[in-house]
């Protein structure tokens, strides 16, 4: 026999702060010895999960034992973490991990938990509180008729889902199944889970950051050592150049002009223009800067670009800028004016590679705060940001390539068509201007890079 205690008018009964709501099972295995020693059992478990997830190891290796080891402690029939992403601006959510009793049908392989809307889905309480840091737990039959299908399709009798949060970002969440039986939770349970799902979102934010400064270091490494091989490259070009004008000035001088003007003398002209193209490219790469910042606007400059932007994307290509927002001005940046000309028409002549058949690309310049979306999605530290959006619709990029798209030298383009310093160089010269630079891609769906740059104060 079973009763709901702690039943709230609140229509969101689970909310932290006010009530509780608990089923209590009367039975013999219900007793206060035992809800007490699974107390003990799930704090221990706590415990050993948080060990496993201190390990200096990737935390992707480490989350299967620890959802074992809590699994097992709470006796639920599976325990699982999803993801929230963001799918053309809609919250969707997809499951990860997952760890199941004996017997009990996983569901890691669902393509129905694959890209879930939150909202579309029914899910809109779950999403209010999950991003408040709040829990969603209780029996299914007292949930809403809204939020039964997907639940019961899954045999799921009663459940406790934890936010996580990676930073002050909700990257996602922890749940636990119960499936064989109605389970209850005890406040004191329900808060201790909270730990778990909080321990697991600071091993998530330690591995980012780290894995964010080794890459700042390795670019670091890659522009130091850039710089000295373009600088010594040129100085070997510019030998072969010298002694080729002189043997050129020889033969012109003597019966053989004609070598001089011949096919062979035009292909080491021009193979000294490819040389010394890639010698400024690495420059570029290595981020030796010429000019001075200045503190502009990053509409006008783009406005001044445009037609320069429209020559590089072509006649296939619709080109579109505007102020996005909620219509707050556009906040000045302090960058070196050149430097962002390259940067929009790097990004611009990607765009107009992912599109070979034409599409339209969007550069959206707006001011947003830390909190505001997506600054808070992609980690952006308290402050002002200016935001330059740059999105088309071409064939997006594999999450295989996504990984790799700003390391120097790596391309995805035919041989003569790149060189793989374009992203680099974008991203060198947004960190320089102390920025930050993020993507997100589709297969056959586009890109959208968000190019985050320090407002500043007031113009000089």
């Amino acid at each position: 026999m079973r009763r709901t205690i702690g039943v709230s008018a609140d229509p969101h009964p689970n909310r932290v702060g006010t009530h509780y709501a608990a089923t209590v099972d009367l039975s013999p295995t219900h007793s206060p010895e035992a809800k007490l020693a699974r107390r003990d059992a799930v704090l221990a478990a706590v415990t050993r999960a948080s060990e496993r997830l201190s390990e200096p190891q990737p935390w992707a290796t480490l989350v299967d034992e620890a959802l074992r080891i809590l699994g097992e402690a709470t006796r639920v029939s599976r325990v699982y973490v999803f993801e929230v992403d963001h799918r053309e601006g809609v919250e969707c959510v997809s499951q990860r991990f997952e760890w199941c009793a004996p017997g009990v049908t996983a569901q890691i392989d669902n393509p129905g938990l694959q890209g879930v809307p939150l909202e579309a889905a029914g899910y809109v309480r779950w999403s209010e509180l999950l991003r408040a840091g709040e829990p969603v737990f209780g029996d299914i039959e007292d949930f809403p008729e809204s939020e039964r299908p997907l639940l019961e399709l899954q045999e799921i009798r009663s459940i406790l889902v934890q936010p996580i949060f990676e930073g002050s970002r909700w990257w996602g969440f922890m749940g636990f199944d119960a499936c064989d039986a109605v389970q209850s939770w005890e406040r004191a349970e329900v808060d201790t889970l909270r730990i778990a799902a909080l321990l697991l979102g600071a091993a998530i934010h330690r591995q980012t950051r780290e894995s964010q400064m080794r890459e700042v270091q390795k670019l670091e490494a890659l522009g130091r050592m850039a710089s000295s091989v373009a600088h010594d490259f040129n100085n070997v070009l510019m030998v072969i150049a010298g002694a080729t004008e002189l043997l050129k000035g020889e033969l012109e001088a003597t019966d053989a002009r004609h070598l001089a003007e011949g096919p062979h003398a035009v292909m080491i002209d021009q193979a000294l223009e490819r040389a010394s193209t890639l010698t400024r490219r690495l420059l570029e790469f290595s981020r030796r800067r010429t000019g001075r910042p200045q503190v502009v606007c990053p509409l006008e400059l783009l406005r001044r670009e445009e037609p320069l932007l429209r020559q590089a994307v072509g006649p296939r290509v619709q080109l579109r800028i505007f102020q996005g927002g909620d219509g707050r001005p556009i906040a000045p940046v302090r960058i070196e004016p050149t430097e962002f000309a390259q940067v929009v028409l790097n990004l611009a002549v990607n765009a107009r590679d992912a599109m070979p058949t034409g599409g339209e690309l969007i550069f959206d310049v707006s001011t947003v705060d830390a909190s505001d979306s997506p600054a808070s999605f992609d980690l952006m530290t308290e402050g002002r940001w200016t935001l330059l959006r740059v999105a088309d619709c071409g064939d997006g990029m594999s999450p295989e390539v996504l990984a790799h798209a700003f390391e120097p030298f790596y391309t995805t383009k035919g041989r003569d068509r790149g060189t793989g310093l374009g992203l680099s160089t974008v991203q060198g010269i947004v960190t320089a201007a102390g920025g930050h630079i993020r993507v997100s891609s589709t297969v056959g769906r586009g890109t959208e890079f968000r190019v985050y740059l320090p407002a500043a104060i007031e113009p000089a």
